[in-house]
C-alpha cells in the first residue's frame, strides 16, 4: 500500500486489513525496492 497517511493508527488499520507492506508517501526508488522485497520474502517468492 502506499499512502500519504503515515500515522500509526493508519498503518495498523491497513495491516489488519491485510495490506502486505506499507510505503509513506515522499518515498525514494531504494525504499520502494525494499518494501517490495520484502513481500517477495514473506510470500517465498524470492
Amino acid at each position: 500500500m502506499v499512502t500519504a497517511e503515515g500515522m500509526k493508527d493508519n498503518i495498523i488499520t491497513a495491516v489488519k486489513a491485510g495490506v502486505d507492506n506499507y510505503v509513506v508517501k515522499p518515498f525514494t526508488a531504494e525504499i520502494l525496492s525494499e518494501k517490495v522485497s520484502q513481500v517477495f520474502r514473506k510470500r517465498g517468492n524470492c
